[in-house]
């Protein structure tokens, strides 16, 4: 009896420590706080968590398993104590170091809580320009040579920084100012990206404007897609041209490859591989010189025929896509391809269908693309 007296209370013991350390760990993060997850349709790189007074997101490193970064987003001065990492919103100083970003502030139509930018080259945005020349939003370098004592004397409230970029992010670290990864990039479904809208949206106050307009995009693209499964074939398709004596080609799980699929395309790549990689014109030739369709974004001059394309490597002529003039290009020079195009995946998914399947959408005028002529 005495063992089994002893023997209960070294449980109880453990029982109640555990308790403790229990409480101790969610007083410290969460207070008396329930969080609920809001469900997410198709981004799989982070996670929203809903509580009275706060939220909770977590951005996961892709290749990281149960790795992440996490910030407490609180409404009120008095909590920002209260939680790790805690970011008052709406937040109304904001920097923003890549273009792709801008998307999701234009479609949400907020530009007016940016106040810097990492560069304007090929911005076309023109609200965004004007502020720029009126000095509204500042320019403060790209990684490697950010202009440090411009974003101090700035002291925004986030920094939406890219995860796939280096040099320069421990400098701004040491401002204390919380720099937030921005991994829609990381997103295999052009759904998935634009789904990020929700996470910025948490910054700005407009969780609601944010679903409603992510609900119209998968409507809209669910619909093209259903459309192009009618197609009655399948042509073959080909992305990417020679830079730097090498060939990027998107792999066959990756981004690209899912919009090619969903437009009633087969991509001609068939690998696992979700990012791009160089493979030299041997490799691709060998590959691609029969597919139907060659599909390139790239800045080129203004009116470039595919003679101009051919003078850039006469091989370009070989490929059958070239000969039937079924090259389709997004020049971005011209077009606010990187500015749009996340929040954008029905449009682009209707150019690629008018050009693979120009019977499904006879009437439609390409908003990203054109073919060479």
């Amino acid at each position: 009896m005495t063992n089994l007296i002893k023997h209960c209370f070294v449980i109880a013991v453990i029982f109640t420590t555990i308790s403790c350390r229990q409480k101790q760990k969610t007083h410290k993060n969460t207070g008396d706080e329930t969080r609920t997850e809001k469900p997410l349709a198709y981004a799989k790189e982070f996670k929203i968590e809903k509580g009275t007074q706060s939220t909770h997101l977590s951005i996961f490193r892709k290749g990281e398993d149960n790795v992440s970064d996490a910030f407490t987003l609180v409404k009120n001065e008095a909590d920002l104590k209260n939680y790790t990492n805690a970011i008052k919103v709406p937040c109304k100083k904001i920097v923003c170091l890549s273009s792709t970003q801008l998307a999701y502030f234009f479609t949400l139509d907020d530009i007016d809580d940016i106040v810097a930018i990492n560069s304007s080259r090929y911005l076309r945005h023109e609200g965004m320009k004007a502020k720029i020349k009126s000095g509204a939003v500042k320019r403060i370098g790209k990684e490697g040579n950010f202009n440090i004592e411009m974003v101090a004397a700035l002291n925004p409230d986030v920094i939406f920084v890219s995860p796939f970029k280096a040099g320069g992010f421990d400098a701004l670290r040491s401002l204390g100012i919380p720099l937030v990864p921005m991994a829609a990039y990381n997103e295999q479904t052009p759904l998935g990206r634009a789904e990020w809208i929700k996470m910025i949206a948490l910054f700005l106050g407009q969780e609601d404007k944010a679903d409603s307009l992510f609900n119209g995009i998968q409507r809209r693209y669910t619909h093209l897609k259903d459309l192009a499964k009618n197609a009655k074939q399948r042509p073959t398709v080909l992305s990417g041209k020679m830079r730097s004596g090498n060939w990027y080609v998107p792999g066959g799980n990756s981004f690209y490859a899912h919009y090619f699929r969903d437009a009633g395309a087969e991509y001609i790549i068939k690998d696992d591989k979700q990012g791009a990689y160089p493979v030299d014109f041997e490799t691709i030739y060998q590959k691609a010189s029969q597919c139907d369709y060659w599909r390139i974004v790239h800045p080129e001059k203004s009116g470039i025929s595919l003679c101009d394309l051919a003078q850039q490597d006469p091989r370009y002529a070989d490929f059958k896509a070239f000969q039937t003039q079924n090259v389709i290009l997004c020049n971005i020079r011209e077009k606010p391809y990187y500015e749009q195009v996340s929040m954008k995946p029905d449009v682009l998914l209707s150019d690629y269908i008018h050009y693979f399947h120009p019977e499904l959408l006879p009437d439609y005028k390409p908003v990203f693309y054109e073919r060479l002529k």
